[in-house]
C-alpha cells in the first residue's frame, strides 16, 4: 500500500539521521532525540493518513460521478421510450378520429339514402299491392313487378344494416379514443416526472464533476490522469476482443473508404488528430463539439464490440468494422446499442452527451487500425 510505504521510507530516513552519529550522548541528549524521533513519527503518520483519506475521498467522488451519470443515461433513455410511446399513440389518435369523421360522413348519406327509400314506399303505399298484382294479366309484367318489391324490401334491410354497422363502429371509436387520451395524459405525466428526475440527477453530476475536478486541479494531477485513462481504454478495447463474438468474414474494413466517410455526428470539431492535449501527451482522435442528444451515428457497417461507461470518457461505443478497423465514440449521454448488434452505416448508436467529465456536450471519436489510432480527418469528410 502506497500510504504504508511512504510511512517506511520517511521512518528510516528519520532513524537514520538520528543514528548516522553513534558517538556516546548525554541522556538528555538521547531523550530530546526521543522525543523528537516520536514526534516526527506522529507527523508521518497523520501525512499517511490524511493522503489515504484524500485517496478514498477520490475513489468515493469518482463512483459517486459514476452512479450520476448512469442515472443520467437511464433516465435519457426512459424520456426517449415515453416519446416513442406519446407519438405511436398520437398515430392511433389521428387515425380514429379520421376513421370516425369518415363514418359520420357515410352515416349522414345512409340515413338520406333510407329517407329516400322511406319516401318512396310511403308513394308506393297509396297503392293497393295485392291488387295491382292480381290485375297484372301479362305474367312478364308480373315478373316484374314482383322483383321490383323484392329488391326495394331488399335494399331497405341492407341498408339497415349498414347503419347499424356504422352505428356500432362510431361507439368502439369513442370508446378507443377515450382510453388512447386517457393513456396520453398518463404518460405526458410520467414524462414530466422523467424531465423533473432528469434535471435533478444533471444537477447531481454537476456536483459531483465540480468536486472531482478539484481533486485533479494541477498540470501533474491531469497529466497522470490523462495517461491512466487511455491505459484504462486501451485494456477495455483489449479485453473486449478477446471476449468478442466471432464477425462476419463480409465486414469490409474502412480501407477504400478514405475521404468517403461522413462524420458520425454534426456539429464543429474543437479538438484535432495529433494537437496537443497536456504535458507531451497529444489528441489521438477528435472531439466535435454538438447538441446534447442528438444522434451519434455508425461510419460504416460493423459489429458493436465494447459498450460501458469509462473513467475519462463516460458511456463509449466501440465498433469493429473488420480487417483491423475500428471506430471509437465517448462522451455519450446514453448507448443505444449492446456488444454484440450488428450496425449499419448511418445507423444511431448513441445520443451525444458529455458524460465522463466534459463540462459541455461534445463527441470524443476515434478511428484505430491494427490498435493503434488514425486521424480521423483522412478518412470523414
Amino acid at each position: 500500500m502506497m500510504t504504508q510505504g511512504l510511512v517506511r521510507i520517511l521512518l528510516g530516513a528519520a532513524i537514520g539521521l538520528f543514528c548516522f552519529n553513534a558517538a556516546p550522548v548525554q541522556a538528555t541528549q538521547l531523550e530530546k532525540s526521543n522525543k523528537q524521533l516520536a514526534a516526527i513519527k506522529e507527523q508521518i503518520r497523520q501525512q499517511a493518513l490524511a493522503l489515504e483519506e484524500k485517496m478514498d475521498e477520490k475513489s468515493s467522488l469518482e463512483n459517486t460521478f459514476k452512479r450520476a451519470e448512469l442515472k443520467v443515461s437511464e433516465l435519457v433513455i426512459a424520456l426517449k421510450q415515453t416519446q416513442n410511446k406519446l407519438d405511436g399513440l398520437n398515430k392511433k389518435v389521428k387515425k380514429l378520429t379520421q376513421e370516425q369523421n369518415k363514418l359520420k360522413e357515410q352515416q349522414k348519406q345512409q340515413q338520406k339514402i333510407l329517407s329516400e327509400m322511406v319516401r318512396i314506399a310511403y308513394l308506393n303505399g297509396k297503392h293497393d299491392y295485392t291488387k295491382l298484382l292480381l290485375n297484372q294479366n301479362d305474367p312478364a309484367q308480373l315478373e316484374r313487378l314482383i322483383t321490383y318489391y323484392r329488391k326495394l324490401n331488399g335494399a331497405r334491410i341492407e341498408q339497415l344494416d349498414e347503419i347499424e354497422y356504422t352505428l356500432s363502429r362510431l361507439n368502439e371509436i369513442a370508446v378507443d379514443l377515450a382510453e388512447k387520451k386517457q393513456q396520453l395524459f398518463e404518460l405526458k405525466e410520467q414524462q414530466k416526472q422523467e424531465r423533473s428526475q432528469l434535471v435533478s440527477r444533471q444537477n447531481d453530476r454537476k456536483n459531483a464533476l465540480a468536486k472531482l475536478n478539484k481533486r485533479i486541479a494541477t498540470d501533474a494531477n491531469k497529466l497522470e490522469q490523462l495517461q491512466a485513462d487511455q491505459q484504462r481504454l486501451a485494456l477495455a478495447i483489449e479485453k473486449a476482443q478477446q471476449n468478442a463474438v466471432p464477425r462476419p468474414e463480409d465486414l469490409a474494413g474502412l480501407f477504400k473508404l478514405k475521404k468517403k466517410l461522413s462524420w458520425p455526428a454534426k456539429g464543429r470539431i474543437s479538438k484535432r488528430f495529433g494537437q496537443r492535449r497536456q504535458g507531451s501527451m497529444r489528441w489521438k482522435g477528435v472531439m466535435i463539439d454538438g447538441n446534447l442528444g442528438k444522434p451519434v451515428n455508425a461510419i460504416a457497417d460493423g459489429i458493436v464490440l465494447y459498450t460501458d461507461w469509462l473513467k475519462g470518457f463516460g458511456w463509449v461505443t466501440v465498433i469493429d468494422h473488420g480487417k483491423g478497423y475500428m471506430s471509437l465514440y465517448g462522451h455519450n449521454q446514453a448507448l443505444l446499442k449492446q456488444a454484440g448488434d450488428f450496425v449499419e452505416k448511418g445507423e444511431p448508436v448513441a445520443l451525444l452527451g458529455q458524460s465522463g467529465g466534459k463540462s459541455s456536450p461534445g463527441l470524443y471519436f476515434e478511428i484505430r487500425y491494427k490498435g493503434k489510432t488514425v486521424d480521423p480527418a483522412r478518412w470523414c469528410k
